[in-house]
């Protein structure tokens, strides 16, 4: 069965049809809609990421704050850096990630394990109860950190995020100030406490590569700590819930997962394509150039709409359809090229473990409102749910009665 595309997904099939980039004059930039020229436009060492370097009246520009609570972080994060800092720092981070990585799933299974313990088999929010705080508590693990004061960072994290809103209000500025705020103490005083007494975990790594090689300053481990933080709770939260509401919604894809659980890599691949948690990445022109087709001026900005290349179907056949086996291309949801989602093996570990976990511990799990369309965050350039209710129980237990599901594809 053929799945007709939602409206936004309408939208882009035509601009896509039309041609391979577009302007669009509200934002003041380029967009991308075909998997090719996207992969290639992320992939291109010699374009920027730096918004510094974009025109004056850019919007990525309102994205890197003017001034920062301390000093040097600015120009600290990995997400606007450019070679050579950006490989100096990327380096030792992402080799301290893997050794962490090497050892991490059973942990991240325990995690899960507890948080299945403490939901209610007649009904609770998956996406609050389960998705999100797994991601806090392995996060929590790898920095060594106390995050058993969920709220808090969960919080902190949604805060972050008001950041990003083109049209904020000074009460969203204030909450995205305070919650960046928050999240720098805390890591200051954790990088303070590891320096005294070293432990086992992500931050101690980082300052002693700091203390051998001199690599990394305090802001650049800081500040990457922090987005590791933010990426690593609510776009993996995101990941995980989109995933479990997928396949609630797509029937005979759930019972396929059921039957044959060693599908569930290639199920986390189809959640990412299909239902991204992030919209967006971007690239600065670096020199006047022709960009599929369209001239683009040096400091000009070109971004990539995801969820957009990833239902190319150049690339995928049938691309509005759900296919947990999809086998004919990959996605671009963690980016592409040198910039690639750092955390991105960590996500996939995340929500391979706590959606097969959750799937295997309550097989007659269903949407509490199956008729009901999803409830998106209104945060742009992030896909996530507000709320995912469901039911464990089988139909009729624990007070909740509703009528089975119709097989759907």
């Amino acid at each position: 069965m053929i799945e007709a595309p939602d409206e936004r997904h309408r939208r882009f099939d035509q601009l896509r049809g039309r041609q391979a980039a577009w302007f669009d004059s509200g934002p003041g930039l380029f967009i991308l809609g075909r998997m090719g020229e996207a992969r290639a436009w992320l992939s291109d060492p010699s374009q920027w990421k730096d918004a510094d370097q974009a025109e004056e009246d850019s919007l990525i520009r309102r994205f890197k704050p003017a001034d920062m609570n301390r000093p040097g972080d600015r120009d600290s994060g990995l997400g606007w850096m450019d070679d050579p800092d950006h490989a100096r720092v990327r380096r030792p981070i992402q080799a301290a990630l893997a050794r962490r990585m090497a050892g991490l799933k059973p942990a991240v299974e325990a995690i899960v394990a507890a948080r299945l313990e403490r939901l209610d088999p007649s009904g609770f929010d998956a996406l609050a109860e389960f998705a999100a705080p797994i991601p806090v508590a392995v996060i929590g693990l790898l920095f060594g950190v106390d995050t058993s004061d969920f709220p808090r960072f969960r919080a902190w994290s949604e805060g972050v995020l008001k950041v990003f809103d083109p049209n904020p209000t000074k009460a969203g500025v204030a909450a995205g100030t305070a919650a960046v705020e928050g999240i720098c103490d805390y890591l200051d005083a954790a990088m303070a406490d590891r320096r005294r007494a070293p432990t086992d975990d992500l931050i101690s790594d980082l300052l002693a590569e700091q203390a051998a090689a001199g690599a990394l300053s305090d802001s650049e481990i800081r500040v990457n700590c922090f987005n590791l933080i933010l990426g690593g709770n609510v776009t993996t939260a995101d990941l995980i819930a989109n995933g479990v509401d997928l396949l609630l919604r797509h029937r005979a894809q759930l019972a396929r997962l059921r039957a044959d659980p060693g599908l569930i890599a290639s199920a986390v691949e189809e959640i990412l394509r299909f239902e991204p948690p992030t919209e967006g990445s971007q690239r600065v022109a670096s020199r006047d150039q022709d960009l599929a087709g369209c001239p683009i001026r040096k400091r000009q900005v070109a971004a990539v709409m995801i969820p957009a290349a990833n239902r190319d179907p150049a690339v995928f056949a049938d691309p509005h359809r759900f296919d947990i086996a999809r086998r004919d291309g990959p996605h671009i949801s963690f980016g592409a090229g040198a910039h690639i989602c750092i955390g991105a093996p960590l996500a996939r570990l995340e929500a391979r473990v706590a959606i097969a976990a959750l799937l295997k511990r309550f097989p007659a799990l269903r949407l509490a409102n199956p008729d009901a369309p999803p409830r998106w965050r209104s945060s742009p350039f992030f896909r996530g749910l507000e709320t995912l209710p469901v039911i464990a129980a089988a139909s009729g237990v624990g007070g909740w009665r509703t009528q089975p599901l119709a097989a759907r594809p």
